[in-house]
């Protein structure tokens, strides 16, 4: 991996922060020019060793805000849970790559139409509504890779 540079301000301070190595198991960070090796125990991801980090063209240096909540700023996490308690799935039927989605956050669904495209083995395979309702949140983005089980959205049940 290619060394990351960041700058952190954290509660008002900066952080000089390089990431000089990451894995799904450790990370190998230095910060204000002290080396620590991190080792990666619970980030809530389920199938962490599968996970590859792809670096984006971007500044050498970033910089990413994160209020006393220790929340980023940032519009794209790198995990999200996989479930809510009151909401619906619907999850990958096959593993393959995301080349259209044709709904939006806040959209209502049927049961039945056709909420994004996948192409796996050169085949278009749409991805239906197993169920209607509320789009609460689109997991992924067109140009992403997905994994058979994978959630795709969720919804919310709406009553007529």
């Amino acid at each position: 991996m290619k060394e990351k540079e960041l700058l952190l301000e954290i509660n008002e301070k900066e952080y000089k922060v390089v990431i000089n190595d990451f894995t799904a198991q450790k990370a190998v960070v230095t910060v204000n020019d002290n080396r620590y090796n991190v080792n990666l125990k619970d980030l809530g991801i389920e199938q962490a060793p599968h996970i590859i980090p792809v670096a984006e063209k971007s500044q050498a240096t970033d910089r990413i805000h994160i209020a006393s909540t220790g929340k980023s700023a940032s519009k794209n996490p790198v995990h999200r849970p996989k479930s809510l308690d009151d909401g619906k799935s619907i999850t990958a039927p096959l593993p393959g790559l995301i080349i259209k989605i044709n709904i939006r956050e806040g959209d209502v669904i049927q049961a039945g139409q056709c909420v994004m495209t996948i192409e796996a083995m050169k085949m278009e395979n749409e991805v239906n509504a197993s169920s209607g309702g509320l789009v609460l949140d689109i997991r992924f983005r067109e140009g992403d890779s997905v994994n058979q089980g994978d959630v795709l959205l969720l919804l919310k049940p709406v009553e007529d």
